[in-house]
């Protein structure tokens, strides 16, 4: 088989000239980081979050800012390239190169390698962590044109998987895994994000969980000091650090769920009872219903709470069984099933956005 590496050349377009190789030139499977540039141009999340960290390196020996190293790791990360080592054979991608502002087919040009984002990662100090963190919840604060009249903070914890000997990464049985356990707040409204903070792969204790959600509610008070703030979570965010923390401060209320204990269970026995009778009495209907449910309520203090708060029942029994759940709260008024079904289940959103 013949084969020549003579160009073709075909007829010209006005300005331009048309031909054919077998080099394949600058190609690129990826438009996302032109995507992605357009959105960080209008809200500027790259640019706060490189001011947020000092560059205490030697300017005489830098060929990539801060900006340039954290716009490549964003932009490579949100395409789907989760390594560092990917920026070896991504910084000459001319679609990357075009979404840091680059020239896509300059050669001089080229991104920063592997070896400099990692020292990059590993130059941050706690103190630089806590910056960027702080700078991530002013940009969700920035993206308000006026302060809201309310807004609903949704916390979950979410299973980040290791491989290797990695600091503080720990096993965690519910997830089966070696992990790190990140906090991740969103906005329940909007499904903005306001926070993530890398943490161990163990379970949060409680004043841990207070002393992150103290700095995250003093930003957002300092900047919104009218709009009322309700924090929503799991089962294991209703510790009496936090909702202490809560109850403390002014226009600002939680919903939890709440683990169950020998003295709740005695006193939802009626209301169990009666859902259990109803589903009973429902299957002699022509078309007997897949769930009965009951709410009720009751006030209620744990020894560790620092006062009695509101506790919802929700005793619901199905075809494959009794499906008992408790939650906590400082909201006054509206029914419990209405806190319930409207209010504290949708914080499973949370869940999606992770």
């Amino acid at each position: 088989m013949n084969s020549t590496p003579e160009q073709l050349r075909f007829a010209s377009i006005p300005a331009h000239s048309v031909r054919a190789d077998f080099a394949g030139g600058g190609l690129s499977s990826d438009l996302g980081p032109v995507l992605l540039r357009g959105v960080d141009l209008q809200i500027g999340l790259t640019k706060r979050l490189a001011a947020a960290l000092p560059d205490r390196r030697h300017q005489s020996y830098v060929s990539h800012s801060y900006h340039d190293l954290l716009t490549q790791r964003i932009y490579q990360i949100g395409c789907g390239y989760e390594d560092g080592n990917d920026a070896n054979s991504l910084r000459h991608d001319p679609m990357f190169k075009l979404g840091a502002a680059r020239l896509p087919f300059d050669d001089d040009a080229a991104l920063a390698s592997g070896a400099t984002i990692s020292r990059f990662e590993h130059a941050a100090s706690r103190q630089d962590i806590y910056r960027v963190s702080e700078a991530l919840v002013e940009q969700f604060i920035a993206s308000f044109a006026s302060p809201p009249k309310s807004l609903i903070l949704d916390l979950d914890h979410s299973e980040d998987a290791c491989y290797g000997q990695q600091p503080l990464a720990f096993y965690n049985h519910h997830y089966g895994s070696t992990c790190y356990l990140p906090l991740m707040i969103f906005d329940g409204m909007s499904g903005g994000l306001i926070a993530a903070v890398l943490r161990p792969g163990r379970r949060p204790f409680g004043n841990e969980n207070a002393m992150i959600m103290r700095r995250v509610l003093k930003l957002i008070r300092l900047r919104f000091p009218d709009t009322h703030i309700l924090v929503r979570g799991d089962g294991h965010f209703s510790g009496p650090e936090l909702m202490g923390l809560i109850d403390s401060m002014p226009n600002v209320d939680f919903i939890f769920g709440f683990s169950c204990n020998v003295k709740l269970v005695a006193m939802a026995e009626p209301t169990r009872l009666r859902a259990i009778d109803r589903w009973v009495a429902a299957q002699s209907q022509e078309v007997p219903p897949n769930a009965v449910r009951l709410f009720d309520e009751f006030i209620y203090k744990a020894r560790s709470w620092p006062r009695a708060w509101r506790v919802l029942l929700k005793a619901e029994v199905m075809a494959l069984g009794e499906n008992t759940r408790f939650i906590v709260t400082s909201l006054p008024g509206l029914d419990a099933g209405m806190l319930y079904e409207d209010i504290y289940c949708a914080r499973g959103q949370a869940e999606k956005l992770i």
